[in-house]
């Protein structure tokens, strides 16, 4: 892919190189955007047979994981969970891929390890043997991990592509696209969705694009969200509402979706809702509804569909409900080998690219004699701003008119132009003075400085 692939150009005119010496242990969707990554990450040193990765359930395509591992590259088989239990067999996968890790690397010159995670369950799983014989870093690209990170802080150092700009600002879009789409493809059998009452656990991210995309195509938004001081983006006020509950937001709402990244329903269930309500994930796992799929497994209407895995039940505390997919999330309800087509979803793809290429030169700097920490770092602005405007070119080039095809706000586009845009809206923030002495950030801008760029 052109993105990938320039970012990959440049750290290797740069002279930047994983190492033969260097494993990376990734927890990925199965899907042909990891197959594009793990080539990028090859091209500079990183054997494929030093890859061990695993897959989740509800995503796994299985000619992309015989892709991976024609590459020589080893997939840990992934565990289909009871519903509502995703979270633990999850653990159970991980920590079986943790024991292959070990086993293999035992006969190996391996001298250090990466680690890619989404969700964050790999990172605090690994095993405490590891911790203590090889170096460690990683890259988070999911919200849900880093709300994992805020109870099991990670052991290790972790650069979070999940707190970047651009995947804040802009990669939401992209997904929550993709989940309308497959929602009306699939559930609605290709009906439009309009003039129902929508609700959204979560104005982050996915929520406000959620929110948008739903509200443009003819449908009453609510939402609920527990922060206090959270503020709507000016594009959506006047345009949404805010439910004071999250029982409020069920007795209103036609359809539910989760996208809070969270366990919203925790403690809070059962509680009164609108007969025949409709629920749908915009997050990871089942957690969003995690507790009314076990409420209604205890029930005797309880079923699930064996080809498209709804949960339905009769049974719910105010009559019917169904939960799409198994409670898992619906982007990869279609179970192909892409949710987001792979040239447009590379702008994440290189994200991640970008947070490895840190993630190793920070191990460099700590066996040069830098104290190891087990911070959360952030993922370079000056890679970001590459990435994204490499991106914004090869949607140009394809004749992809992002602003059309996915409804981004004019004014959000116009703003990621703005200097220290980018830096001002990824997390972690920096104290003043310190981004100019940051050593991992002042290497990626050496490898990025001899590329050929956009102008901004």
């Amino acid at each position: 892919m052109e993105v990938t692939g320039a970012l990959s150009r440049c750290a290797r005119t740069a002279g930047f190189d994983f190492g033969a010496d260097t494993a990376l242990v990734a927890v990925q969707h199965m899907l042909y955007q990891t197959v594009d990554l793990f080539r990028a990450i090859g091209q500079i040193g990183l054997k494929p047979e030093n890859i061990f990765a695993l897959g989740k359930v509800y995503s796994n395509s299985a000619p992309v994981i015989n892709a991976i591992r024609n590459m020589g590259a080893t997939v840990v088989e992934s565990t289909m969970p009871a519903p509502g239990e995703f979270d633990e067999a999850f653990d159970r996968d991980t920590q079986r891929l943790w024991s292959t890790v070990s086993e293999n690397l035992a006969q190996r010159k391996i001298k250090r390890i990466i680690v890619l995670d989404d969700g964050g369950r790999c990172v605090v799983n690994i095993r405490h043997d590891l911790l203590s014989r090889y170096p460690i870093a990683g890259v988070e690209q999911t919200s849900l991990g880093m709300f994992l990170f805020e109870v099991k802080p990670p052991p290790f150092a972790v650069f979070t592509w999940a707190r970047s700009a651009v995947k804040l600002q802009i990669g939401g879009h992209m997904f929550s696209y993709c989940f309308i789409d497959r929602l009306k493809a699939e559930f609605l059998r290709g009906k439009s969705l309009n003039g129902a009452e929508i609700g959204i656990i979560g104005l982050g991210s996915i929520g406000r694009s959620l929110a948008e995309l739903a509200s443009n195509q003819g449908n009453s938004v609510t939402f609920y969200d527990p922060a206090p001081d959270l503020k709507v983006p000016h594009y959506l006020r006047g345009r949404i509402t805010r439910a004071d509950s999250l029982e409020e937001l069920m007795l209103r709402s036609d359809y539910v979706f989760g996208s809070s990244g969270r366990n919203p329903f925790e403690g809070k269930w059962p509680m009164a809702h609108r007969p025949g309500v409709k629920l749908f994930s915009g997050s990871g796992g089942d957690q969003e509804f995690g507790p009314i799929i076990r409420y209604l497994r205890q029930r005797a209407s309880f079923k699930v569909a064996r080809h498209t895995l709804d949960i339905t039940s009769d049974d719910g505390p105010s009559g019917p409900i169904r939960i799409a997919y198994m409670g898992f999330p619906y982007n990869f309800v279609s179970r192909a080998e892409c949710a987001v087509p792979t040239h447009i979803v590379q702008l994440e793809t290189a994200g991640l690219l970008s947070g490895l290429i840190q993630a190793r030169s920070y191990l460099e700097l700590i066996e040069d004699g830098q104290e190891p920490d087990a911070r959360i770092h952030r993922v370079s602005p000056d890679a970001q701003a590459f990435i994204y405007d490499m991106w914004l070119r090869a949607m140009e080039n394809r004749g992809i008119d992002i602003r059309d095809l996915y409804g981004y706000d004019t004014s959000l586009l116009a703003a990621t132009q703005r200097n220290g845009w980018l830096a001002n809206n990824t997390e972690p923030r920096l104290n003043a003075g310190r981004e100019s002495s940051d050593p991992v950030e002042e290497r990626m801008r050496a490898i990025l400085a001899g590329c050929y760029r956009p102008e901004r």
